[in-house]
């Protein structure tokens, strides 16, 4: 069971939170790494929880109660991610950190401010030491409460058309999608800022990116935003993006990925600037720019309006829609672009053979289901594929497939067993020429991820798994491998094949199928925790 739940970290991991790990020590009074990120006491080991602000003690007799510091807890810090405590002999001290959340792709960095609790006597000192990280995922290195190496995260401004040419529904609806555009990428880019900046009669900034800073507002602000009508000038508005937005002044930071999205029905009316001269300004160095045309207005069959549209955009950035209403159409295209990540695309290669029962092939299914519902949770970018084998090779689930989680979620249900033989490596085979393909939904630079699930060695299979693995496609792919069931450990050639299949400790083996379910609920508990690290060791202890 255990490194079935140690499988689930390792993959959960890749797309859920990534957390700083230190080593588990008791500290002394003059300890200089007392206050940072290591995680003991005097009875067990604290875990800390970045979704809810609440901590757990974690003991040695393995069990787990909640942890309250709302008595002492600093005003106006949530505590989160990060908790030490210092065995005294008069006391044990704990610090609490407010954590800074920066999340890159499908992971999460997290460091931050730190607040010293039960310190009557105020001998004890917080040290600020520098860091040293070993996680290769993470850039965490703090020195005095400040990042080093800090990301400077992604800072997107709007330019949003509100020209007299565009009725009051359809403005709306444009507004919408900005609101849904900005809602989802929050989601998963915490260093993600959004300024708006509406052109019509005048030129004005509806969204700062210091306003983007408390999302709640401004998303509220979103809402607000009232038409100005009459003319278009779009030069102007990206301009003032420039020189108003992305400037220090205003919030902007000088090493972050800054977009511009221009959005529009229309060619430019009445407007004094010239778009050849904005577009070529020193400030647009580095900037990427995308444009979004609706052709149902202005736009449409208008030869300089398309003209300009596309000037604007860097190659391959325009996007023309027919109407406002349609915008919903290339919504999840853009906020992959936005966030740009090529994500993660985990194919399970599902043994379906017959010597499996129909109880354990369910169990086996509702393990794949639980997983992709809860990866799907806290990765955005995140794409799964199934290949059954028994009697034939089957694409069960398609990379295009995962895009509708529903839709994916209820194929994966109504799977059935093909049984007979066991080809392993075909189905292998199949992942790398069937769904690692860019004509079946795989990007060319996102991580890949193999999972092997069989209770058995290889049996009727034309391809010798070697040669499989050893096939230039593989490269790069991480590759997992479950052996489930007390047959597969007393057989050395399934054991070999299973061991093969796996990365060098990336093979996990479970009692039977019944045993998949404790490794869910463990995974459902790691997620609510969110510190893999420190329960593995817990477990491994």
């Amino acid at each position: 069971m255990y490194k079935g739940l140690l499988f689930m970290i390792v993959i959960y991991s890749a797309t859920g939170f990534n957390i700083q790990h230190s080593p588990v020590k008791h500290f002394t009074n003059d300890d200089p790494l007392f206050g940072q990120n290591a995680i003991q006491s005097t009875n067990g080991i604290f875990v800390p929880s970045p979704r809810n602000g609440k901590c757990f003690n974690y003991t040695l007799e393995n069990e787990c109660a909640e942890v309250n510091f709302d008595d002492e807890k600093p005003k106006g810090l949530r505590p989160e991610g990060s908790v030490s405590s210092l065995t005294a002999k008069e006391d044990q001290l704990a610090v609490m950190c407010n954590q800074v959340c920066i999340k890159k792709s499908v992971t999460e960095d997290l460091n931050g401010d730190c607040k010293l609790m039960g310190n009557p006597t105020g001998k004890v000192k917080l040290n600020h030491a520098e860091l040293v990280n070993n996680n290769n995922n993470n850039n965490n290195n703090h020195y005095q409460g400040r990042w080093i190496g800090q990301d400077a995260g992604t800072e997107i401004a709007f330019v949003l058309d509100g020209s007299g040419s565009i009725d009051h529904d359809d403005f709306q609806r444009a507004k919408d999608f900005i609101y849904n555009v900005m809602s989802n990428v929050w989601k998963t880019c915490f260093n993600c800022d959004f300024a708006i900046v509406q052109y019509g009669l005048e030129i004005r900034t509806e969204l700062s990116l210091l306003d983007s800073k408390n999302h709640a507002r401004a998303l509220l602000k979103v809402k607000e935003i009232q038409q100005l009508g009459k003319l278009t000038m779009t030069a102007s508005a990206i301009h003032h993006v420039l020189t108003d937005i992305f400037i220090p002044e205003n919030g902007s930071k000088k090493n972050s990925k800054k977009i511009i999205i221009v959005l529009s029905d229309g060619k430019i009316l009445g407007d004094l600037m010239n778009l050849t001269d904005v577009l070529n300004m020193p400030q647009m160095k580095g900037v990427t720019r995308y444009s979004i045309g609706v052709s149902a207005g202005a736009l449409q069959n208008d030869t300089q309006a398309i003209q300009e549209m596309t000037q604007i955009a860097d190659p391959d950035q325009f996007f023309s829609v027919s109407n406002y209403a349609a915008l919903d159409d290339i919504q999840s295209i853009l906020e992959q672009s936005l966030i740009d990540d090529a994500g993660t695309e985990i194919a399970f290669v599902l043994d379906g053979s017959g010597s499996i029962t129909p109880d354990n092939f369910q169990r086996a299914k509702d393990f794949i289901y639980n997983v992709m519902s809860n990866v799907w949770k806290t990765c955005f970018n995140c794409d799964f594929a199934i290949v059954q084998y028994g009697l034939e090779i089957r694409t069960e689930l398609s990379l295009l497939d995962s895009k509708n989680h529903a839709r994916a979620l209820l194929k994966v249900k109504e799977i059935q067993q093909l049984g007979k033989l066991t080809m392993t490596a075909s189905a292998i085979h199949h992942v790398l020429t069937d769904i690692f393909i860019p004509e079946n939904g795989s990007k060319k630079n996102s991580k890949k991820i193999i999972i092997v699930l069989s209770d058995g060695k290889i049996l009727g299979d034309p391809m010798k798994l070697t040669d499989v693995l050893n096939m230039p496609q593989m490269k790069g792919v991480t590759r997992y491998s479950i052996g489930v069931g007390e047959g597969i450990l007393s057989e050395p050639e399934a054991i070999q094949e299973m061991t093969q299949i796996a990365d060098p400790e990336k093979f996990f083996s479970v009692s039977n199928y019944a045993a998949l379910d404790d490794i869910q609920s463990s995974l459902e508990q790691i997620t609510a925790n969110s510190s893999t690290s420190t329960l593995k060791q817990q477990l491994m202890a």
